[in-house]
């Protein structure tokens, strides 16, 4: 039978394969929602364009009830329309299943009306229920949809103004080999995308029905996890809706002018949940260990996908200042770590981070500084970022007045 360390030796006969457990979280997302009777998994891979996130989806192809979707609009998901009496509703024709998208960033780009549209339609479908009504009658599907999709960074900025309503994607950020490895590994095997696709699919296929026959023998594992563990989540939860809480700022000004918008924890903790038992019903097929428990590396990808939901520049400011025992100002940030932006720039990101208790600042000083205390959120940052020693800040940077005022936030943090 196939296991995953086959699938993974596979691939690194033709790629590099810098972040492995994306396979782990691309085969759970089908796994799960096929075969583990919780709430639907949603997957969103993000990494850079050509960052071997749609190569390592490709493959699944070929497990059942796994659909492709190009493209979207208001109406493909539930529509009274008919073709010779049969449904043109995708939702309809597939019934229960695994929606993927290849590139789930260009869905997005449409013109808001329209994105706004296939939003609300999403979040009704992961809901396991949609009801549409028009002149000629109403029409409606009940199913279960999971949703395994990729994009690039711009996917943050797309749903930013939705994140209020609710969010159900879970963000896993892919890990990228360097451009020599790759070029490299390019060198060395000459494949195309297509013939590794073609190859890979029959690993991933048979991946899937030997979970399947597994569970048809041994049901599907309890969730077995350690206080330790469930505290962890506990955590990860807790950090993953503050990062994606809404905060509107003023496209002028990039300050604060409403109070954060944070969804409630249930919805995020119950997704890690559905996660975590597919991913341990995965290790049991592994080990043949039908009795196996939750392992700590599962905690490690939770706790990964709960930054995930961060965009990447306002990660990259929480390293920076998680792993700083000085307090900096936005010059200072936007210098470290080959981060490249100007105060401005960095300030757009600080009054959102300051605005949902992530970061404070000392208003004593002009300009601002910024800090992180000591505590849970920056251990949990340093440990997930895997940040470096210590920031090394350009000599000559001068203490510019960066003229960042005090918005309706007082200086201690929300």
């Amino acid at each position: 039978m196939t296991k995953l360390k086959d699938i993974k030796t596979e691939w690194e006969k033709f790629i590099v394969l810098k972040d492995d457990r994306a396979i782990d979280m691309m085969l759970a997302t089908v796994i799960g929602n096929m075969l583990v009777d919780l709430d639907p998994i949603w997957l969103m891979v993000v990494a850079p364009s050509s960052g071997g996130k749609t190569t390592l989806l490709a493959p699944v192809v070929d497990i059942e009830n796994v659909h492709f979707v190009d493209d979207l609009t208001e109406k493909t998901l539930l529509s009274g329309y008919k073709i010779k009496g049969k449904t043109a509703s995708l939702l309809q024709m597939i019934g229960s299943g695994v929606m993927c998208f290849s590139d789930f960033t260009s869905i997005l780009s449409k013109n808001p009306v329209s994105r706004g549209e296939i939003l609300s339609q999403l979040k009704l479908v992961y809901d396991r229920k949609v009801s549409k009504y028009t002149g000629t009658g109403g029409v409606k599907w009940e199913g279960k949809m999971g949703f395994l999709g990729c994009a690039t960074a711009d996917i943050y900025y797309h749903l930013e103004s939705g994140r209020s309503m609710g969010e159900r994607f879970i963000y896993y950020w892919l890990d990228i080999p360097s451009d020599e490895e790759i070029t490299t590994k390019q060198a060395e095997t000459n494949i195309s995308a297509n013939d590794m696709t073609i190859i890979m699919k029959d690993h991933y296929r048979e991946y899937y029905a030997g979970i399947k026959e597994w569970v048809n023998r041994h049901g599907v594992p309890k969730l077995d996890i350690s206080q330790e563990q469930a505290e962890r989540v506990r955590k990860a939860s807790m950090f993953c809706v503050t990062g994606k809480a809404t905060v509107h700022t003023n496209f002028k000004s990039g300050k604060v002018d409403q109070i954060p918008q944070k969804a409630s924890v249930g919805r995020d903790f119950k997704s890690f949940e559905a996660l975590l038992v597919t991913l341990q019903l995965m290790y049991c097929y592994e080990t043949g260990k039908k009795d196996a428990p939750v392992q700590d590396y599962m905690i490690d990808i939770v706790e990964k996908c709960a930054y995930s939901s961060i965009n990447r520049e306002r990660r990259a400011i929480l390293e920076i200042l998680a792993d700083s025992d000085k307090e900096l100002s936005p010059s200072q940030i936007g210098s470290s770590r080959g981060l490249g932006l100007e105060k401005d720039g960095v300030a757009i990101y600080l009054n959102p981070l300051f605005a949902v208790g992530l970061i404070r600042r000392n208003v004593n000083t002009n300009p601002y500084k910024w800090f992180m205390d000591e505590g849970e959120i920056r251990d949990f940052i340093n440990k997930v970022a895997n940040a470096v020693p210590q920031i090394k800040l350009k000599e000559d940077e001068p203490e510019e007045d960066d003229d960042i005022e005090a918005d309706f936030f007082n200086e201690e943090t929300v």
